[in-house]
């Protein structure tokens, strides 16, 4: 799908790698983060104003990849308010303004494609991140009911659902070798997951090659929404 295509999170992880992904099949590439460094759009995705700006500036977009999002790990009862408001803010609110906000400037008669990124965890919880699972569930919801209203403007919504995948956010995780083993043996391939993986997937959905496919969240999570 030849065409602008704005990432946000796109300074690190599945967002950097899809920016590389999406620019090497052809897309002209806006990547936006939080942490503005070359060649990235500084843009908080929980600011209205600042999401007007920026689609503004960039002009009509063809597609548009909500990837920006954060997750921190505590209990219920010792998560606190701010944190779990945040997660919302970021990971739901982030991806809510960037849906309209594409489809407020969609232009009659021309094809668009949202990807979101949600998480196997929308639908297989676990402990200590109920406030991630929380948001993440709600993105998963969100592409659903995104995609009937877009569907008569010519825009598809879909949502990717990785499992684990090596990135900044999880490479504490990943550096605890009895958490990096746990994960290994619940995911049924036996690995997590490199970027550029879902970075492939995401490209796809925003591809003519799925044209008909809307509404989906697509898990990427190398078996593990299958073995639970």
């Amino acid at each position: 799908m030849p065409g602008l295509v704005l990432v946000t999170g796109g300074a690190s992880g599945i967002g950097a790698e899809t920016c590389r992904v999406l620019a090497a099949s052809g897309c002209d590439v806006v990547a936006a983060d939080v942490s503005a460094a070359a060649d990235v759009v500084s843009l908080d995705v929980t600011d209205e104003v600042a999401w007007d700006r920026v689609l503004n500036d960039v002009g009509p977009l063809a597609g548009l990849v909500n990837c920006a999002g954060i997750r921190s790990r505590s209990s219920i009862v010792d998560t606190e308010l701010d944190d779990f408001e945040r997660h919302l803010q970021v990971n739901l609110v982030g991806t809510w303004l960037g849906i309209r906000g594409l489809l407020r400037r969609h232009q009659p008669g021309t094809a668009g494609a949202i990807v979101n990124v949600s998480s196997v965890n929308a639908e297989i919880a676990v402990p200590d991140q109920a406030h991630y699972v929380a948001s993440k569930g709600a993105v998963s919801a969100l592409t659903r009911a995104a995609a009937i209203e877009a569907a008569p403007l010519g825009v598809r919504v879909n949502a990717v659902a990785p499992g684990p995948v090596r990135t900044p956010m999880t490479a504490e995780r990943l550096g605890d070798p009895e958490q990096a083993a746990w994960l290994d043996a619940r995911v049924p391939m036996g690995r997590v997951a490199e970027p550029a993986e879902i970075a492939e997937v995401i490209s796809f959905l925003l591809s003519d090659k799925a044209s008909y496919i809307t509404g989906e969240v697509l898990f990427t999570d190398g078996g593990w929404h299958g073995n639970a």
